[in-house]
């Protein structure tokens, strides 16, 4: 597919495994492009007041993102997060959460996904990949307060946020997540949607016992939806499969 035809989120696919696997990246205006997308039309939450989300398609896009491992996004607001948790993992992962920028874009991931009250409202699919957010943080260890704006009149809903607790910590986020990460892992019925390999990866980045729990439990379990994976999506979660067999010796 020539470059100029390819969407947001091919461009971000293309660009992540050179991040993710620490090598350098040949084009750094990718980079550039990506980051002005932020607050732009199409984004999470923008028509709402939100101004810190990524757009991850134009008006033209099919709003909606298949994954490399074969799973897929439902709903436009869900693939409007995932595609701003996606461009915000690509961001942080090239280094570049020292911008004040990437810190809002992490605060309002953060928001729409470990910062509601009592049940997580998106799903697990959206909150796997939000563990990539954790494992790259590199202050997920932090007391330092998340830069979330809670003003916009979107975050004003009291039956989703809590409107007397507005000051979320990096660790806060983190023990939330590893909380979920090893609930889920005992039952595939609770991360529905979602390959057990796409909650395995960014889980063997961080160091914690319920991160250790749920890559066993999770390792241990098979994927339950295996009907119309191609060779391409099986091959992505073998990818991951051998990463974890080199990450356990």
């Amino acid at each position: 597919m020539e470059e100029q035809t390819k969407t947001i989120i091919e461009k971000v696919f293309d660009t992540w495994p050179s991040i993710r696997d620490g090598q350098v990246i040949s084009d750094i205006s990718v980079l550039d492009h990506l980051l002005s997308l932020q607050g732009e039309r199409n984004a999470f939450g923008v028509a709402q007041g939100i101004n810190n989300t990524f757009s991850g398609f134009t008006n033209e896009d099919d709003q909606s993102i298949v994954l490399l491992s074969g799973e897929s996004t439902d709903t436009p607001d869900e693939a409007k997060l995932l595609a701003h948790i996606l461009i915000t993992r690509l961001l942080v992962g090239a280094g570049l959460h020292v911008d004040r920028r990437i810190q809002d874009a992490l605060g309002d991931a953060y928001a729409n996904t470990w910062c509601v009250r009592g049940e997580y409202r998106t799903t697990p699919l959206v909150l796997a990949h939000s563990l990539w957010l954790i494992a790259l943080d590199p202050q997920n260890h932090s007391d330092i307060p998340l830069a979330i704006d809670w003003e916009p009149t979107y975050y004003q809903n009291s039956k989703v946020w809590d409107l007397d607790y507005r000051l979320f910590s990096h660790y806060d986020v983190k023990e939330r997540a590893l909380d979920w990460a090893a609930h889920i892992s005992y039952s595939s019925e609770r991360y529905s949607g979602c390959s057990r390999w796409n909650i395995i990866e960014p889980l063997i980045r961080i160091n914690d016992e319920r991160a250790h729990l749920a890559i066993k439990q999770l390792s241990d379990s098979i994927d339950p939806e295996t009907e119309g994976i191609g060779v391409a999506e099986i091959l992505e979660r073998s990818r991951i499969s051998r990463l974890l067999e080199t990450n356990s010796r």
